[in-house]
């Protein structure tokens, strides 16, 4: 009967079990972007971690698209990294994709915006490969002159750049310059003005809250030390007081008390025994021999 009543007793480390999972799920994480590509995931989780942020990347999907976790506490300056820093990328149409052939014929106005949205498409991401490049955007003009007309209005581009502060791209200005010139037909140098804007400086991570560790440190060895004494006490309760044995093995004290009972029935029951024994070799009344023995 007590082997039964201690298996179905709750085990001390079941008990340890469920205050460390606890622990565990006190710091959960939280998606940041969803359905991203593995390359963006790799470029996010990479400046995360630079800037002192816990990140991860996850798949749902076997490897489809991809996202990226971070602590809950953590969301509000991972976003403002990642958008200092230009991330995720947006995503540049190529060449290939904007001509692609939807209907039998096309005009030639469709022809000549599919050209030149192309064109743009592909300058921009070609200077986003720079060192330092957050965002990179090119417009470009070309107008559509008249063959009979004596004077050609020429050609023109614009360029924003948006790059970090710790880089120097004014120095590059002119290559970006003779790049994009020489990568339209009819646009000239002059032609082609270039703007620079310095992102936003990423601010510093946040002190450590003051013996924040030191306090989940604590809290696991005081459970890893309760979980401990309560498996001894489990094991060995005659090391324990008898009412707090008596709660935490009721059966045990039980069959223990019944046991002793027992044997003091004996022990009397044997006692009159040899009582009724002696009477009688006497000659006497067992009433007369108990009586005399008192």
């Amino acid at each position: 009967m007590p082997s039964t009543i201690n298996d179905r007793a709750p085990r001390p480390w079941r008990l340890l079990l469920g205050a460390v999972l606890a622990l565990c799920l006190a710091a959960c994480d939280t998606d940041l972007y969803t359905k991203q590509t593995e390359a963006d995931a790799n470029h996010m989780v990479s400046a995360l971690l630079e800037s002192g942020i816990t990140a991860s990347k996850q798949t749902p999907d076997s490897g489809k698209t991809w996202s990226v976790k971070v602590d809950e506490a953590d969301v509000v300056r991972a976003l403002a990294v990642l958008r200092a820093q230009g991330l995720p990328q947006d995503k540049h149409v190529s060449l290939g994709d904007m001509f692609k052939k939807e209907g039998l014929i096309s005009s030639p106005t469709e022809e000549r915006v599919r050209f030149i949205h192309g064109v743009s498409q592909e300058l921009s991401e070609t200077l986003s490969q720079i060192d330092g490049v957050v965002t990179a955007r090119v417009h470009i003009v070309l107008p559509n002159n008249d063959p009979m007309a004596q004077e050609a209005k020429p050609s023109s581009a614009s360029v924003f750049v948006k790059y970090r502060p710790q880089a120097n791209l004014t120095a590059l200005t002119p290559a970006i310059k003779n790049m994009v010139a020489r990568s339209v037909e009819g646009l000239s140098y002059d032609n082609v003005s270039v703007t620079l804007v310095a992102g936003a400086m990423i601010a510093p991570p946040p002190p450590p809250a003051p013996g924040g560790m030191g306090l989940w440190i604590a809290a696991a060895l005081a459970l890893l030390g309760l979980g401990g004494a309560a498996g001894v006490a489990w094991k060995k309760p005659e090391w324990l007081p008898e009412p707090l044995a008596r709660r935490l093995r009721p059966g045990t004290v039980a069959s223990a008390r019944t046991a002793g009972a027992a044997d003091g029935q004996a022990n009397a029951a044997q006692g009159g025994g040899d009582l009724g024994a002696s009477a009688g070799l006497n000659g006497g009344s067992p009433t007369a021999a108990q009586a005399s023995a008192t």
